[in-house]
């Protein structure tokens, strides 16, 4: 039995060109791996952007846009080349900075802003009495600002049940509680 293998047969190759144009179209590449492999295509083959963009099928702006990332300082290169949080769009941003100091600065702010998220985003301790009054103070306001006039009987029925079991766990929840 014989299987057949789609190839594509490229005679007369640079070897070395097709298998950094492969690497290239892997979608895992981060965008300073990107960067660092066009550059560096460019470079052996002495492309021109417009060539290396029908190499690689991306417009010429795109690849002179991915380009721009090798201007990076190589603190900021080496922190991203593993993070593939960061967009490729971010970078581009940051490495348009004039100055290097600028492009730290503008890639410590999204940092700090990517920590901030992330600090908001971390799950609260339900536990928490501190976590709990605050939860329950939102639900307070969010039953204050109802407004049932739309509702139908069924919907308003259904909602004056909720309130009932709620009311039910905090006639419970005030129980004295057992002293040791």
């Amino acid at each position: 039995m014989f299987v057949t293998v789609p190839a594509v047969y490229i005679p007369n190759a640079n070897y070395a060109e097709v298998a950094l144009v492969e690497n290239l179209l892997r979608q895992d590449l981060t965008a300073v791996e990107e960067a660092e492999a066009l550059q560096r295509l460019m470079t052996e083959q002495s492309y021109t952007q417009e060539q290396l963009g029908v190499i690689v099928g991306k417009a010429r702006t795109t690849v002179g846009d991915i380009l721009t990332l090798n201007k990076l300082p190589q603190e900021i290169r080496d922190e991203c080349r593993g993070d593939r949080q960061i967009s490729r769009s971010t970078l581009i941003d940051i490495s348009r900075k004039k100055q290097v100091r600028g492009m730290m600065t503008a890639y410590n702010s999204y940092k700090a802003k990517q920590q901030k998220v992330k600090g908001a985003r971390q799950k609260k301790d339900a536990n928490d009495p501190a976590v709990l009054v605050d939860t329950i103070n939102k639900i307070i306001e969010k039953i204050k600002s109802v407004d049932k006039t739309a509702w139908s009987v069924d919907a308003v029925e259904s909602f004056e049940a909720a309130l009932l079991g709620l009311k039910s766990e905090i006639e419970n929840s005030l129980t004295p509680m057992p002293t040791p």
